[in-house]
């Protein structure tokens, strides 16, 4: 059990000294002056409430995971609700007598608070997650092996954590059902480039499914070693190699698949179509909406010299270019 003193902060506080901070400034302050104290928590704020208070125009937003600065939709709350845990009631009782002499920090209360399993609550929330045309995704702690079955399904097991990519975001399934495609119709997927990795969901999906090497670029260090993690846990560490930077240019790819938000697809189109294998690779994008998908599309063609192939699943689109002619048509929508 801990306890905790509730409070609402302003964006800006007057310390009892009379300097005037910001509220991330105040934070700082509490922990010099409470030495007691274990933590801080400021709540969250979902796409959707952000999109409610004018903070972003869409609410469909891929990943909130090492989101840039302008995604820090909290620290645009002129009051926000923020939480002090402590490990005693007599350390939370001091520290909600030293925070009630700020201005602009009113205390709401102290309570005992017993504290969560939040390991067992985020299990609970996370389950195999069966797609049509891929296959199975099952959480790390299953039992059981990665690969593919006699029918063509295939399963996989992902732990899920910092990294974007669990199975659940159908721009993440839009990914796996391609992934799968190029599998089942028996084309090469020796070499595939996973360009935005999170969570290693992508590369590894293509390792089980025969690749023999993956390159999976994830600019975010501390999601390197639960890629890492996750390979393994699959069977496919040996060929799954995590780095932050696109490797140089050598032996093209296969595949190249980026599943991330368009502006970073269409800042870094020319390095990406430069590092597919001509005459037979694919180029598979993912993380856009609609209105994004002609924008992207076109700055793809002009570097490829073709145009995509269109998968959508809800508000989502994946575009598919392959550069062998006569892989056209199907159940997929042009995007011409």
């Amino acid at each position: 059990m801990h306890w905790v003193v509730e409070t609402a902060v302003a964006d800006r506080v007057i310390l009892p000294n009379g300097d005037a901070v910001a509220r991330d400034d105040f934070h700082g302050w509490v922990w010099e002056q409470a030495p007691d104290l274990l933590g801080v928590n400021e709540g969250t704020m979902t796409a959707v409430d952000a999109a409610a208070l004018g903070f972003v125009a869409n609410s469909l937003v891929i990943d909130a995971a090492a989101a840039p600065a302008d995604r820090d939709w909290l620290a645009r709350l002129p009051v926000a609700t923020v939480e002090w845990w402590f490990a005693h009631e007599a350390a939370a009782r001091a520290a909600a007598d030293l925070v009630a002499t700020v201005r602009g920090c009113e205390v709401r209360s102290v309570r005992a608070d017993v504290q969560a399993d939040h390991e067992a609550e985020s299990r609970a929330a996370f389950g195999p997650i069966a797609l049509a045309e891929f296959g199975i995704v099952r959480p790390a702690w299953e039992e059981g092996s990665a690969g593919v079955a006699p029918d063509g399904t295939a399963t996989i097991f992902i732990e899920p954590g910092l990294g974007f990519g669990t199975g659940l975001h159908e721009t993440t399934q839009l990914c796996l059902a391609a992934l799968s495609g190029r599998s089942h119709a028996g084309r090469r997927l020796d070499r595939v480039l996973d360009f935005g990795s999170g969570s290693g969901i992508l590369g590894i999906a293509a390792a089980v499914l025969g690749a023999a090497r993956v390159d999976a670029v994830e600019i975010d260090h501390r999601v390197h070693p639960a890629v890492a993690a996750n390979a393994g846990r699959n069977g496919v560490g040996e060929r799954v190699f995590v780095t932050p930077h696109l490797p140089a240019e050598s032996a093209p790819y296969d595949v190249v698949v980026a599943n991330i938000v368009a502006p970073v697809l269409v800042e870094h189109a020319a390095a990406l179509c430069r590092r597919v294998q001509p005459g037979h690779g694919w180029i598979v994008l993912s993380g856009l909406l609609a209105a994004e998908v002609p924008h992207v599309a076109d700055r793809y063609a002009a570097e490829l010299g073709c145009r995509p192939l269109v998968r959508e699943r809800g508000d989502w689109r994946c575009l598919v270019f392959s550069l062998e002619p006569a892989v056209r048509g199907g159940r997929d929508r042009r995007d011409d």
